[in-house]
């Protein structure tokens, strides 16, 4: 018994560690992976794999103690093809103002940092563009 003990807890320990984090800026937050929701985390573990992720940017300017302005995005598409279990760190460039914020929503890119991505880019893109591309898949996948 102690023996299928120690079998399931070294079992557990090495599923545990076969994911990836992810880490957003604060603004950034993931709403789903693989159409499955999550609650509004900055932070995910992913396993190895392809996966689609849905973000979304909410943030909260202040210009004086009574007036404040929230920006939300629609959502966001990230396709991740996760290949190694390893952290990523997600940056963008600096968003400080309401403008940045919506500069940013207009053409949303996103740099991955990793042990082994070294400033990566890639451009989130909104729903309609996911369907444009999942189309294009569609209609390349029916001709061949």
């Amino acid at each position: 018994m102690k023996k299928f003990i120690a079998i399931s807890l070294l079992s557990l320990a090495s599923s545990a560690s076969m994911a990836a984090t992810i880490s957003l800026p604060d603004y950034l937050i993931f709403t789903a992976i693989d159409g499955k929701p999550v609650l509004n985390k900055s932070q995910l573990e992913v396993s190895s794999g392809q996966h689609l992720i849905e973000l979304q940017f909410y943030e909260v300017f202040s210009s004086g103690p009574d007036d404040t302005n929230s920006i939300k995005s629609d959502s966001l598409y990230w396709s991740l093809n996760l290949s190694k279990d390893e952290d990523i760190q997600v940056y963008t460039k600096d968003i400080l103002s309401s403008k940045n914020a919506k500069n940013f929503i207009k053409s949303p890119f996103i740099t991955l940092e990793s042990a082994t991505i070294k400033g990566e880019t890639v451009k989130l893109v909104n729903h309609q563009e996911l369907m444009a591309i999942i189309m294009k898949q569609h209609t390349k996948m029916m001709q061949q």
